[in-house]
């Protein structure tokens, strides 16, 4: 029972935080749409803050877990890899809290969410840097410095997500990913300078 209600708490907020930010959304608003006293959220969570934080980390794992998913049906390292980017963007849409933290500057007024956002940096990279070692060890990948290249890919993605993710159509976001695919798999340089 206790479980069933934190699990309402959280889904319940999740989508007040999501539509309305952190600062807009009250704790009576989410004890209402859970339909629980707002004790009940003060026993379980302590506070609007840790409800934020918990719905947060819930959202990343929701994402990783997803991305992972996405990356372990395929067999080939370059289709891990390009299967990961387009995972990662297709997941990330639905992660809006996640996104609000950007949008929002939340980190400002909640100095903890920027750890939770950057664990999910983390993790997305050691995604990356196991498709990327795995592609260096069938000869599919030269990479020299295989958590630099992962970081690098990891950083390029970050920085296009808020203007991809909320100004872009989706066939859009594939005609960028594809472009970034080429840059990651071909690089910038010609075989043989062009005379």
């Amino acid at each position: 029972m206790k479980e069933k209600k934190a699990e309402s708490i959280l889904d319940n907020a999740k989508k007040m935080f999501g539509r309305y930010g952190l600062q807009k959304t009250s704790l009576d608003e989410i004890a209402r749409m859970a339909r629980v006293a707002k004790a009940t959220i003060y026993n379980y969570f302590g506070s609007k803050d840790q409800v934020y934080l918990e719905v947060l980390r819930r959202e990343i794992d929701d994402v990783i877990k997803r991305e992972s998913a996405a990356v372990d049906k395929e067999v080939s390292p370059a289709d891990k890899l390009r299967t990961f980017a387009r995972a990662k963007f297709r997941h990330m849409k639905e992660a809006i809290n996640i996104l609000n933290l950007d949008r929002e500057g939340i980190d400002r007024l909640l100095p903890k969410t920027a750890a939770i956002r950057d664990s999910l940096f983390e993790r997305e990279v050691e995604i990356i840097r196991s498709i990327l070692n795995r592609g260096v060890r069938e000869g599919v990948f030269r990479v020299r410095d295989v958590l630099l290249a992962a970081q690098a890919i990891g950083y390029a993605m970050k920085g296009f997500e808020l203007n991809w993710l909320v100004l872009e159509s989706d066939k859009q976001i594939e005609d960028y990913l594809d472009g970034l695919n080429e840059i990651i798999f071909k690089g910038i340089l010609v075989e043989k300078p062009v005379k």
